[in-house]
């Protein structure tokens, strides 16, 4: 059953998929009163097909495509659909990764995925985008702001040194601005080094009526940045297993710090949580 949140988009719908495999994954829609839609990531190769449905629902064709980060649960299902298009036609794709062998150092169990998003980016050259922070596009109607890109963290990082989070806080960060004025914060995989990196930088000017929990909501940006935020909204890109740190033991008996990312968005007063093991859900 599709969850529907009445948050005076005016005409605008923002589709959070849900997860269709037990892996966590991040894929959003957003879908203008008219014309075709905004994709932010897509999910895991198994979350294509849902993706492209629901797509071609919407007309089929996709203005803007935004990859956050170099992780294949972000962009394996864009290549999927790419490889078997179903009708869906992409105008732009925009991104910006680290170089590939600094990837591939910093995380190289990653190596052979990394390569197919590689590959796909240098087929189709003539779609795609490099933005950086400061860059701001404009598809559908919204006023997208890139607030963060790799630039800020990969000549900080050691890719000789895996600190787990080195990808992920190469993470593009971009606020949406909805044409009556509402925002939305996306954060990628953020973690909290890049994260306290961003607060420093924006401080209260990150502030956003909607808020996509980074990292899955655990163990992503610091509670620091969530207070500059101030969200009435949050995205979990979480399958219900991560949401309730439970690896079948039990309610937050796991490694994953959910649980109390959760607690911090109570001590802020949010009300409004959307997570993608529910199921679909859609803001309007």
């Amino acid at each position: 059953m599709m969850k529907e949140i009445n948050f005076g988009l005016q005409g605008y719908r923002l589709l959070q998929a849900p997860n269709m495999t037990l892996v966590q994954m991040m894929s959003y829609i957003i879908h203008p009163p008219s014309g075709p839609v905004v994709v932010i990531d897509g999910g895991n190769t198994g979350d294509a097909d849902y993706l492209r449905d629901e797509i071609m629902k919407r007309g089929g064709e996709v203005e803007a495509w935004i990859i956050t980060h170099c992780h294949d649960d972000h962009y394996a299902a864009l290549i999927e659909i790419m490889n078997n298009p179903g009708g869906v036609k992409i105008n732009r794709i925009y991104y910006n990764f680290p170089p590939q062998e600094w990837i591939n150092q910093t995380e190289p169990v990653y190596k052979v995925q990394t390569g197919k998003i590689f590959d796909l980016l240098h087929t189709y050259t003539d779609i795609c985008t490099v933005v950086c922070e400061g860059d701001v596009i404009e598809p559908a109607g919204l006023k997208i702001e890139f607030l963060h890109d790799p630039a800020k963290v990969c000549n900080l990082i050691d890719p000789s040194t895996n600190n787990g989070y080195a990808v992920n806080d190469t993470s593009l960060v971009f606020r949406i601005a909805f044409p009556n004025e509402k925002t939305a914060l996306f954060l990628g995989d953020l973690g909290p080094y890049a994260g306290d990196m961003l607060a420093e930088r924006y401080g209260k000017k990150l502030k956003s009526d909607i808020v996509q929990m980074a990292h899955h909501g655990q163990n992503g940006v610091n509670k620091n940045v969530y207070e500059y935020v101030q969200p009435e909204i949050c995205l979990w890109s979480a399958p219900m297993w991560l949401y309730d740190n439970d690896l079948g033991r039990g309610f937050n008996t796991a490694k994953y710090k959910t649980v109390i990312v959760r607690g911090w968005m109570e001590e802020l007063g949010v009300k409004v949580h959307v997570v993608e093991g529910e199921g679909p859900a859609i803001i309007y």
